[in-house]
């Protein structure tokens, strides 16, 4: 009987962490390439609104609010990610959704290690074409701040 019981504990504990194994597989990506995966989409899609825009907006929320939580995690990536992204939506004549890349990277990141991708940002704001109206409303002039 003892021969029998020592063979069935190695047993129970392998498929044990097979278990434990498997689960862990399942856990959902990194917030970041959650992110890049939903860039890519909404950078093949071609569009400058949507679903895919919208999802790329989603996932880098998720992956900046993980990212905030990290006590003394510089961020650094995230504010890169926001300035690639409104690169590539400028070169797909997405202004709207540039606009947005650039002036979230200015509004999240104030820190001073962080304004050289500003001053970057700002500079990408000014070659945007301006804003275009809403309906009903007049033409926007661009404030001095962005010129």
């Amino acid at each position: 009987m003892s021969g029998t019981k020592a063979s069935v504990f190695p047993a129970t504990a392998a498929a044990a962490c097979l278990l434990v194994l498997q689960g862990c597989a399942q856990m959902s990506q990194a917030p970041d390439s959650d992110y890049r995966q939903a860039l890519e989409k909404a950078l093949t899609a071609g569009q400058c609104d949507g679903g895919a825009v919208q999802d790329m907006w989603s996932a880098y929320g998720r992956w900046y609010a993980v990212a905030s939580s990290i006590a003394g995690h510089p961020k650094t990536d995230e504010a890169v990610a926001l300035l690639r992204q409104g690169d590539q939506f400028r070169l797909l004549n997405c202004p709207e959704v540039a606009r947005a890349s650039y002036r979230t990277l200015i509004g999240r990141f104030p820190e001073d290690g962080f304004a050289p991708l500003r001053e970057t940002a700002r500079a990408s704001l000014r070659s945007l074409p301006p804003p275009l109206p809403k309906p009903g409303q007049p033409t926007p002039v661009r404030p001095p701040a962005e010129i």
